[in-house]
């Protein structure tokens, strides 16, 4: 019997599995690569927070000095699709106008789920002048943490870019001086990816650093209000907050 039928079909059904994987959907069983044993984090740690000098990721991790910049804009909907389609469910529950996506790389998905919304997308220069020529009737911002927009903005989205951060209180910081209602953010939980990552760092070379679903959450409410926490898509290890602005007692 000829091998090449078998080939095929493993190409088939591997290319099946990333493209449902994209959906949160594990449809094809695949046999897992490399050691299972030790590519988990000691029980006990797994609900360890840090200090809050450590962005609350626990004692002895190992951050990266400096990331690779990663380009989006050749992507689509391959990332993080369930958080703007939960975004987008926030904002007509609560009956939002105006989006302003931090990171917005190619701005598929702000432009697929929010294009009937006032929109602001937030990127480095590169991307920036790439989005304007793209989609020039819409507003992009070079991402400046020291400037703020000049209206107000309902929600804002950072979809994946905390991890990208070397100073992620900059961040946070920005998205709070912005005053918006609500905020989704997501980041990937490292305790999914069952890499040996534990201990850091981060395999991904465009990663800084990557926390667990316990240490992000103590990141995240040292900073705003936390509304929900939940895994938005298992296949990607994708961590998904839903927050509010702290209330002024």
């Amino acid at each position: 019997m000829s091998s090449r039928p078998l080939a095929i079909g493993n190409k088939l059904k591997l290319l099946a599995h990333r493209y449902f994987g994209a959906f949160g959907f594990d449809i094809v069983r695949i046999d897992p690569v490399g050691s299972i044993m030790g590519s988990f984090p000691p029980h006990t740690e797994h609900s360890i927070v840090g200090r809050p000098e450590n962005y609350f990721i626990h004692d002895g991790y190992k951050h990266r000095a400096e990331a690779i910049y990663y380009d989006d804009t050749g992507n689509t909907n391959q990332w993080q699709m369930e958080v703007y389609k939960f975004a987008r469910e926030v904002l007509e529950q609560e009956n939002l106008k105006c989006v302003c996506d931090i990171g917005c790389g190619s701005a598929y998905k702000l432009l697929k789920y929010f294009g009937d919304c006032n929109t602001i997308g937030f990127d480095v220069a590169k991307t920036c002048e790439w989005l304007r020529a793209k989609y020039p009737s819409r507003e992009w911002m070079e991402l400046d943490f020291s400037a703020l927009p000049a209206f107000q903005v309902d929600m804002v989205i950072a979809g994946d870019v905390v991890e990208h951060l070397q100073y992620p209180d900059e961040l946070m910081s920005y998205i709070a001086a912005l005053k918006p209602k609500y905020v989704v953010l997501s980041t990937p939980d490292r305790n999914l990816f069952r890499t040996g990552t534990h201990n850091g760092p981060p395999l991904n070379p465009a990663h800084i650093r990557e926390w667990s679903f316990a240490e992000f959450e103590a990141y995240v409410a040292s900073h705003f209000q936390v509304l929900q926490h939940f895994i938005s898509n298992s296949r990607q290890c994708t961590q998904c907050l839903l927050c509010a602005p702290r209330r002024v007692e």
